[in-house]
């Protein structure tokens, strides 16, 4: 009876060890995530979804998305190890600049050359980098050299200088442009960021990539 019910114990994990090769995990769920020029993994048509798991993969359906999960499963976990290691080093505050130079580019302020300098992080950009998307984005969370993100329109370079994008409360100046009514919420509340008690762009209009 015991030789029996360890060969039958045997057999069960054999047909389970099988199972787990040839019928793998369904794949997890997608996630609206629109961008520029995504296209899907499978027919390169318009891919609106992600991978909920990577955030990396981008599918244009479910269907799509099926066809292509015994490639993608591999791969999906190598990318969201990928992601926790880039998480944790946008997480980590970097060493102040030093002092008469540029951050982005490295170079020496020379004699009557302006750095523009960020009072909270220290730092620095020449005039050429000053205005770049990357270079001149200091590592501020949530702002950049003083300005404060929440008083900006959403955009994708609204980072920390590190990958982290800024992901809070919008509500930018209008500059006598007031923008419609339906893209705020119904009622007034404190900025998660500044403070203030005004009215907040709702959550679809805080995303970058509906402004391009």
């Amino acid at each position: 009876m015991f030789l029996l019910s360890m060969s039958t114990l045997a057999g069960a994990m054999v047909i389970i060890t099988l199972a787990a090769i040839l019928i793998p995990d369904p794949p997890h769920p997608l996630v609206e995530d629109r961008c520029g020029f995504a296209f899907c993994e499978v027919c390169m048509k318009e891919a609106p979804y992600t991978c909920s798991a990577c955030r990396t993969t981008r599918y244009c359906s479910p269907r799509c998305q099926s066809a292509d999960w015994r490639v993608h499963r591999q791969s999906c976990k190598i990318h969201q190890k990928l992601n926790e290691m880039n998480t944790r080093i946008a997480m980590t505050p970097p060493k102040r600049p030093p002092v008469g130079q540029c951050t982005g580019c490295n170079s020496k302020a020379s004699e009557g050359r302006r750095l523009a300098l960020c009072k909270d992080c220290g730092y620095q950009a020449c005039g050429s980098c000053e205005p770049h998307y990357a270079r001149g984005t200091c590592y501020c969370p949530n702002s950049n050299f003083g300005k404060k993100y929440c008083q900006m329109e959403p955009r994708w370079y609204h980072t920390n200088g590190r990958g982290r994008a800024y992901s809070g409360d919008r509500h930018p100046e209008t500059n006598g442009q007031p923008y419609p009514s339906e893209m705020y919420e119904p009622t007034k509340r404190a900025c998660d960021n500044c403070g203030l008690v005004t009215k907040l762009f709702k959550k679809e209009y805080r995303d970058p990539w509906v402004w391009h």
